[in-house]
């Protein structure tokens, strides 16, 4: 396909450094296809690297003008020569993780940790644009009860699923959500729908908004972290014990450091945030207690299937994307991220 396109560009390594240009529609190869985006959401990496955190940017390979994001959903508008199974007018999600297929990871399934994993919307070109180049085996087709809304919050189901799925807490079991960002909600979704005993979604001063939608999405109790005597009242609701699990989605380095308070004896830690600073830990604790702390990163290709399921028998994740905005309002959707005012922006090309 030949001609322009809007799309938002990085244009260089510092903060902000953005702009809505015209760029040309990219070419694709054999093996990939066309998708005409029809929403985009604004990742938590994508608000760190406008914002230009070095810690985040390290991790990826980028050169300018870059177009980041990573999580949207769209419809085919090409197919490659050598793709079959796919056809254009199809409604779609993507996996942005380039995985090799080739190491020992990805022929176990764990694409996740890939020894060769560049990504889409850091490394390649990715959503916040009308169209991207995708590798035809990274499409996820989206059943017909999917909304293009739903599609685009795919990826961080996709993420929440992944991190439920390796901490595995079980039915009956009480468990803490720490950050009620769009991941930690999720999580809840996800874990409610699970049937867990008891969830406690806990945040600081800043998150009144997002512990209250924590309510209305189901959460048993909500907690403020800073609250003196927040890691006693874990213990109190959950009879002195504290949590048997517990999922740090937050990215701020303390978190793991509260959680390791609050947590059961032999309990599991999964950690989902990516704090830019390290955390001190009392080993000896996490010793004595048989306490397990459990990284989780991105997911693995199973996990999209089960998100489409999930969705398509009921899951309800729209109200995660708490705003739906045109492309060129990037930086507004960026403004009330940045005031702890939206959860998922969603970005319509």
């Amino acid at each position: 396909m030949k001609g322009n396109m809007d799309a938002i560009l990085k244009t260089k390594g510092a903060p902000k450094s953005v702009e809505f240009a015209s760029v040309p529609i990219p070419q694709i190869t054999p093996d990939q296809v066309l998708v005409r985006i029809k929403a985009s959401g604004i990742c938590g990496t994508d608000h760190s690297l406008y914002h230009w955190s070095e810690a985040i940017a390290s991790s990826y390979d980028l050169s300018f003008p870059a177009i980041f994001g990573h999580e949207f959903s769209g419809v085919i508008a090409e197919v490659g020569s050598q793709v079959e199974g796919i056809k254009v007018g199809e409604r779609v999600t993507v996996n942005p993780i380039i995985y090799c297929g080739k190491c020992s990871y990805c022929a176990e399934g764990n694409i996740e940790v890939c020894d060769n994993r560049p990504f889409l919307g850091t490394d390649y070109d990715g959503g916040f644009a009308q169209y991207v180049a995708v590798r035809a085996v990274n499409i996820i087709k989206l059943p017909d009860t999917v909304s293009f809304k739903s599609g685009a919050l795919m990826e961080p189901l996709c993420v929440a699923i992944h991190a439920v799925d390796r901490v595995k807490p079980e039915f009956g079991d009480s468990v803490v959500v720490m950050g009620p960002g769009a991941i930690g909600l999720l999580m809840l979704l996800v874990l409610k729908n699970m049937g867990v005993g008891k969830v406690i979604v806990a945040g600081t001063s800043a998150d009144k908004e997002r512990l209250e939608m924590a309510k209305t999405l189901g959460a048993d109790y909500i907690l403020n972290t800073q609250d003196e005597g927040a890691v006693k009242k874990v213990k109190d609701l959950t009879g002195s014990k504290g949590a048997d699990v517990i999922f740090d989605a937050t990215g701020h380095n303390s978190a793991i450091q509260m959680a390791v308070q609050m947590i059961t004896k032999r309990g599991r830690i999964g950690v989902t945030g990516l704090p830019p600073r390290p955390s001190e830990l009392m080993m000896t604790q996490i010793a004595m207690n048989e306490i397990s702390i459990i990284g989780n990163r991105a997911y693995e290709r199973k996990n999209w299937l089960q998100a489409c399921k999930m969705i398509d028998q009921g899951l309800n994740i729209e109200a995660i994307g708490t705003h739906t905005m045109p492309l060129k309002d990037f930086e507004k959707g960026i403004d009330l991220i940045d005031q702890k005012k939206g959860l998922r922006i969603i970005l319509q090309p």
